[in-house]
């Protein structure tokens, strides 16, 4: 029984995986009904209270309802609302995107760590052999303490947020104060993150312990994490679309409070026998009230997929998901003395 076992090998859930996919689902959850706002209720309110004073005043003062058309508010609802699916669409695009951009920038962290295994001893002789040790050693404690201060450099962007001192546990291991200036003053901490594990790299080019070619290798990594940081920013200052915008909610706000009062004096008409109807009325009420908030939650849906990358920030755990690559970076580099720590984790 234990042969067959150790032949067919044996398999477990994979907990951590999970328990991620269960809090994007939570994230998912909480952010669905995130259009539905204090705006959109108090709009579909306001609408439902014009609809029920139209009705009301009709059947008293008027004794009954005037001949009106619907067509054209079916035909302007129908484009009206094409519209605004339109809208919902660009932005999840650009939510699409921007989640894209985190994948990629997580991708390139772990695809370095990986190839930081060309690096190697090149002194076998027992004078210089401790000392290249040594080094090489060195290199991959820092290319992984660079990595997560890359990542976590890059969340922070993401969450509008800038790092002026970094945890205590992704400081330079000899206590230098100079990085830490450095990262306070400039404008861009990732890319500056970036250019040190550039230079890292080049310092294992001129001691010999990579090739040319492994060299190219990595730094089409390095740049591919510039290229992820920048296309995030890019996101993040891309000029929302005001015209379409304003011309959205204007036609929005026109359709909802032209369309009440039709819907009241419709409903009205269609119960129209000198005694006030208490159905046609609650009725006149539902329907206004389900119009405003379809059509206002559809633009307020629109407006939140507007600034994409803080979508992002609400649909991803974030925070997990820069545990688990500092724990995979980690696990991923050539470590035999067990020297490279875990940088980032919950405790």
């Amino acid at each position: 029984m234990n042969g067959k076992l150790l032949e067919s090998g044996t398999t477990m859930s994979d907990e951590l995986l999970a328990s991620q996919v269960s809090k994007v689902s939570s994230l998912s959850a909480k952010a669905s009904l995130s259009w539905l706002s204090i705006e959109v209720l108090l709009q579909s309110v306001v609408a439902s209270a014009l609809s029920g004073c139209v009705y009301v005043g009709y059947h008293y003062i008027r004794g009954g309802a005037p001949a009106i058309g619907i067509n054209i508010h079916l035909v302007t609802g129908v484009v009206l609302g094409m519209l605004l699916v339109t809208r919902v669409s660009i932005g999840l695009s650009a939510v699409s995107e921007a989640v894209t951009k985190v994948q990629a920038f997580n991708k390139t962290c772990r695809t370095l760590a990986v190839l930081s295994s060309y690096v190697g001893e090149t002194l076998t002789i027992s004078a210089g052999a401790e000392l290249e040790k040594k080094a090489v050693a060195n290199f991959r404690y820092e290319l992984v303490r660079l990595l997560n201060l890359a990542v976590f450099s890059y969340q922070l962007m993401l969450k509008g947020l800038k790092m002026t001192i970094p945890p205590a546990s992704l400081r330079p291991a000899g206590g230098s104060k100079m990085e830490v200036e450095i990262l306070a003053s400039c404008s861009n901490p990732t890319v500056m993150v970036v250019k040190w594990i550039t230079g890292l790299i080049e310092q294992q080019r001129q001691a010999h312990r990579i090739s040319n070619e492994q060299v190219a290798a990595m730094m089409g990594k390095v740049d591919d994490l510039v290229d992820a940081y920048h296309g995030t920013l890019s996101l993040t200052l891309a000029p929302s679309t005001a015209t379409l915008n304003s011309f959205s909610k204007f036609f929005v706000v026109v359709w909802v409070y032209t369309a009440s009062p039709v819907l009241a004096l419709k409903e009205l008409a269609d119960n129209s026998g000198g005694v006030f109807d208490a159905a046609g009325f609650v009725l006149a009420l539902a329907y206004t009230f389900g119009c405003a908030l379809f059509f206002f939650g559809l633009y307020e849906a629109g407006t939140i997929m507007e600034k994409p990358v803080a979508a992002v920030t609400q649909l991803l755990p974030l925070d997990d998901l820069k545990y688990s690559l500092s724990s995979d970076l980690t696990d991923l580099v050539d470590d035999p003395e067990d020297t490279v720590p875990v940088f980032l984790s919950e405790s």
